[in-house]
């Protein structure tokens, strides 16, 4: 046992001890050089750039779920228009909630091209074909608080102080946009979105304020929240 203890000791003196230190020194140097090009990367990205990637991750991430609200701000008073949930598998979701406007809910799947629909009286399901998925296809894309976050290819990015969202640190950014044409842009217009966007160009936060075409006093606020973290089960058709 002394031996193997002097051994230990001498090869821990002179030069394989020095050759140890160097080893660690460029690793250490090797980590701080790729965690400083890392952040100088994020620094040199440009705003509108990491809008547009999150935006794209938004629209083609394959699994996730959010929350949203829909709020009518009419002379500085908030009524709920919706309250939403949403998850996402693939090409499947399942788009949920209640529209407080109608005192009415709300359940509807896409699966594939296939959309169904539950029947709010006799709680049945309704497989959407024809003239009716197309009715379908357009309900969905009024609820669905994901297609209020379409921007024009020109929208003007400001970037602001980063805050964090359920803990998670975010770049935060407003934007303004005349947004795509969709069924909003009929009633809404002076689009102004705040973003709020993590380290991996992910959407944590959107908030959306329009205001009315005809009436000043009136704005619609949309906000959104994404979790893509909790893991999803297969959406399936229902039952």
């Amino acid at each position: 046992m002394n031996r193997i203890g002097e051994w230990i000791k001498s090869l821990l003196s002179g030069k394989i001890r020095y050759l140890l230190l160097l080893i660690l020194l460029v690793t250490a140097g090797v980590c701080g050089i790729s965690a400083g090009m890392d952040v100088w990367q994020e620094w040199c990205t440009p705003p509108e750039q990491i809008v547009g990637e999150a935006m794209m991750y938004a629209a083609e991430a394959p699994v996730y779920c959010y929350t949203s609200e829909a709020v009518r701000i009419s002379d500085g008073e908030e009524t709920v228009i919706s309250r939403m949930n949403g998850q996402k598998n693939g090409e499947n979701v399942h788009l949920f909630g209640s529209v407080d406007v109608i005192d009415s809910q709300v359940d509807v799947y896409q699966i594939g091209d296939t959309f169904y629909r539950q029947d709010i009286v006799s709680g049945s399901w309704l497989k959407m074909t024809g003239q009716n998925l197309e009715a379908t296809a357009y309900l969905l894309q009024e609820i669905n608080p994901l297609g209020c976050l379409i921007l024009h290819a020109d929208s003007d990015v400001t970037e602001l102080e980063k805050e964090k969202v359920n803990q998670v640190k975010c770049k935060k950014f407003q934007v303004r946009s005349s947004g795509e044409k969709t069924f909003l842009t009929s009633v809404w217009n002076e689009y102004y979105y705040t973003l709020w966007i993590d380290k991996q160009h992910r959407l944590q936060k959107a908030e959306m304020i329009a205001g009315d075409h005809e009436h000043q006093g009136e704005q619609l606020k949309l906000t959104v929240l994404f979790d893509w973290e909790t893991p999803q089960e297969e959406i399936q058709a229902p039952v």
